[in-house]
């Protein structure tokens, strides 16, 4: 049985004055949170999830209870936002050694795209972005495999965004942590560092929205 890992803690502090009563995976687009939206893009190989909460996390208890789709829903909290390696580890217990899935919980990802993603045993979801400077950036070689992530980098090396969605398995909680400037731990960087140490595949994704600020919610309604 797949497992997904949705990280869904964050105060999502750019949207607000929304976020102030509501979580930002709750937030509507075309009538339904995105946080649904994710549950019905993901691939049917995963049976199982495994939400982390946190900022006004009993809302999303609430709406989505103990399983949702047919699928079973474990809740695991974040009670410090530290960042989406922190958030992760959160869900480590339960997850044992097969890989599993990770997304963020408030991005738009395709169901195509993630079906390929999980055929992987290990890899990343990138894709191309015109504003490279925004987002991690992936080196990958010429066989197609991740060499690193680099954090909104002033002179990209390419235009290929880590969009959040990869494909993981125990070995990810024995890489060392990296902090970012306010000590919180980032996962990014260390997918960067595992893909020196086996293969972690590279796969371009054809559809992708994150949601940072008010216009990106404009956009996904247009979109959907």
């Amino acid at each position: 049985i797949m497992k997904a890992v949705i990280l869904a803690a964050g105060e999502g502090k750019r949207l607000r004055p929304l976020t102030l009563a509501t979580p930002k995976p709750l937030l509507k687009v075309r009538g339904k949170p995105i946080l649904e939206h994710t549950f019905n893009n993901l691939p049917d190989a995963v049976r199982e999830i495994i939400l982390v909460i946190g900022y006004k996390g009993e809302q999303i208890k609430d709406y989505f209870g103990e399983e949702f789709g047919g699928r079973k829903i474990y809740y695991v909290e974040q009670l410090e936002l530290k960042g989406t390696f922190h958030a992760l580890f959160c869900a480590k217990s339960l997850l044992g050694n097969y890989p599993f899935l990770c997304l963020v919980g408030d991005d738009f990802y395709k169901k195509e795209d993630l079906d390929r993603l999980v055929s992987e045993p290990s890899a990343v979801l990138v894709y191309e972005t015109s504003n490279p400077e925004r987002f991690g950036i992936c080196r990958i070689n010429q066989e197609g495999f991740l060499e690193e992530i680099i954090e909104k980098p002033q002179y990209p090396r390419g235009n290929l965004a880590n969009t959040g969605a990869c494909i993981l398995d125990g070995m990810i909680f024995e890489e060392p942590v990296v902090y970012g400037h306010g000590g919180e731990e980032l996962l990014a960087p260390m997918l960067g560092s595992l893909a020196k140490k086996r293969p972690v595949k590279s796969v371009l994704g054809s559809f992708w929205l994150p949601i940072g600020y008010l216009e990106d919610l404009k956009k996904a309604e247009n979109i959907l």
